[in-house]
Order: C-alpha cells, then structure tokens, then sequence
C-alpha cells in the first residue's frame, strides 16, 4: 500500500511538472506578427550597420542609431523608419565622437551623448545641431556610464564599477547637483559574464530598479524615496553551467568559448547565477518585466504588470540576458536583430552568446492582446 502511495504521488508530482512545462511552452509572443512593420539598417533606408546595441527612441517615435563598432556618427529616422539625416564625425573636436556609448533626450527634444565615457557629455539639437560638451559629476565620472534616461531636467545615470558594483544617480541638470539613487555591490563582473540591472520611469517619473539578482522590482518616488519592493519568491534563479558559453566562431559554428573554464572558477556566490529578471519596460501604463525563463523556441518570458502592479499576463521574445536590448515606445517593440527561429541551432547556443549578429533595428507592433489592457 505504501508503495502504491509513493507512486502516485510521484505519479502526481510528474503530471504537475509536465503540465507546469507545457504552460511555458505555450506562452503567447509579444509580438503581433513576426514581420517588423519597418526596420533601421536595410536596403530601404540606405543605411547598413555591422551591429546595433545602443540606440534612443523619443516619445514621439523618432530613432537615433549608431553602429557600435564604428560608432563615428548618428542616423536619426522618423516614426515609420524613414531615414532623415545624420550628424556627428569622427575626430575630438566640437560634435565630434571618438565612441559613441550611449545617450538620452532631454524634455526640449536635445540628445545628450556620452561618448566613450570621456567624462563629458556633448549635447545636440533635436536637428544634429552641435550646442554644448558638459562635464560629467564627479560622483558618476569614476564609474563606465551604462545607460542615461532624462525625467524633465533631471537626468538619470545607471555606472558600472570596475569589479561590477553599480549605481543610479540623478543628476539635476538646471542645478548642477547629483544625487546617489541605488547602489548595488553584491555581483562580480568577470569578463563578458556582466549582468547589470536594468531601470526605467513611469509617466508621473517615478523610478522602477530591477534586482541582479532575485525576482524584485525597486520602485522609488520623483525624488529619490524607495516607495515600495515587489518580488515573486517562488521564482528560483537558474545556475551558470558550461554550456552557457557556447559561442559561434567566425564561420557560424558552435564552439565552447576557450577561456570559459577560467571564468566558471571566477564566479563565486551569488554571481554563480543568471538573474531572475534582467529588464524592464514602460510604455502606457503597461509594465513590462524580462524574466530569465524562457519558451520552447529559447524566447525570454516577459510577465506583463499593469501600472499597480498587479499581473495581466505574459508573453515571450528574444533578448540578450546580459543586457536588456529592447525598448517599448508607443505600443511598438524596439529590437535589435536577434530573433533566431531555428530552435535545434539556438538550443546549443549559449546564453551569454547572440543568436544573431544584430546588424539592424526590427521594430514590432505589440501584440494587441497586450495593448487592449
């Protein structure tokens, strides 16, 4: 009898654990139709790039891209993709980049660039025009500048150290006054194996902050007070292994990376793992958080909040568990070209490596059983 008993609650356990696979598997995309409704970086635009990691979308639609290994000027495109000018060069002289980074557009429609982390800032016109280079705060000078998003005139900098610790700060802009936001200490950067937290501000500014490491969103007010925490416990961080470093070579095959035993010996603690969550996006009301779960095609879960909080649902797409490379303005989905529907190649493909190289900008509708919430 005892035995009967044990195997139906095994029985019991396997049928939960099946049907729990099967839901992940089924997850909707996030996505209303595989086919961009316009790219950045193809034939029709004139534009090619070798790869795209940094780019700006402004309330209104209009792109600014660069490519990251020759990031020598900006491509600036309209809401339907239509490519409209580029300014900048390369040199060291007024409007003039070295390596473009990343950058931010501020409330007047100015693109504030941080190029090569050279502690300035350099500031243009909505038009390319060239104003302004800026200093950059002392407080954010020491660090590498990750990502920049403006909030009226306050700026906000997410710096990375050079062991990994991360900070946000606020930087008024009117008043030349920064102020530290967040910090975080407890992962170590080890090589390409870097994960940062991601961030992003709502319509009334209020600051949303992704853990490195648990399932836990930090949700501060306009002026710097922590406002609330939601977390999700039940979700358990997944274990860096071996495999995660399989890369492709310069012909397109799968290698495991050379040094990867290496950099498995680095990784201590807590920074043995991926992070539960690794981005976040607002757009309408709508929040969107990129899980470290992923589908049967290797798509990233994205749990979907409305503005409280509270859960409406959730879809899938390709990412980079890294870095968020995604941007949703407008109800569209900003992605560079990872997408790899080729599922026996991609499940043999490491996490920490592309799918794809991303030499362009898709640009997706959001499905609209997302977009009617």
């Amino acid at each position: 009898m005892k035995t009967r008993r044990c195997f139906g609650v095994s029985l019991a356990l396997l049928v939960c654990l099946l049907n729990c696979s099967r839901k992940e598997n089924k997850v909707p995309s996030l996505i209303e139709n595989n086919e961009p409704i316009f790219v950045c970086g193809d034939s029709n635009s004139g534009q090619y790039y070798k790869f795209v990691w940094e780019y700006i979308v402004d309330r209104n639609g209009k792109t600014y891209l660069w490519d990251y290994y020759n990031g020598d000027h900006i491509d600036v495109y309209d809401e339907r993709g239509e490519f409209l000018f580029q300014f900048g060069r390369k040199g060291q002289g007024p409007g003039e980049f070295q390596a473009l980074a990343n950058g931010a557009i501020d409330s007047r429609g100015n693109i504030w660039i941080n190029d090569g982390n050279h502690k300035t800032l350099k500031i243009f016109s909505e038009h390319g025009e060239y104003k302004q280079d800026l200093k950059i705060p002392d407080e954010v000078a020491r660090s590498y500048i990750k990502k920049m998003v403006f909030n009226d005139d306050e700026l906000y900098i997410m710096c990375r150290g050079n062991r990994g610790e991360i900070s946000i700060h606020k930087y008024d802009t009117k008043e030349d006054r920064c102020g530290l936001i967040y910090n975080e200490k407890r992962r170590i950067r080890v090589s390409f194996v870097d994960f940062v937290p991601d961030f992003a501000l709502d319509q009334d500014g209020n600051l949303y902050v992704t853990d490195s490491f648990e399932y836990r969103v930090h949700k501060y007010s306009k002026d710097g007070k922590l406002i609330k925490k939601y977390e999700d416990r039940r979700l358990k961080k997944e274990r860096i292994v071996d495999k995660d470093f399989n890369i492709f070579d310069n012909d397109f095959k799968i290698i495991r990376y050379p040094e990867y035993k290496g950099l498995v010996g680095q990784l201590t603690g807590p920074s043995q793992y991926f992070p539960a969550i690794f981005g976040i996006n607002i757009d309408r009301g709508i929040i969107y958080v990129w899980t470290s779960r992923r589908d049967d095609m290797n798509r990233y879960i994205v749990d979907v909040y409305d503005k409280n909080f509270n859960k409406i649902g959730k879809a899938c797409y390709f990412n980079l568990v890294r870095d968020n490379l995604a941007q949703v303005v407008g109800g569209k989905l900003y992605i560079p070209s990872l997408e790899n529907y080729h599922v026996e190649l991609t499940k043999h493909v490491g996490r920490l490596s592309f799918f794809n190289i991303p030499d362009r900008l898709n640009v997706y509708i959001i499905s609209k059983e997302i977009r009617r919430r």
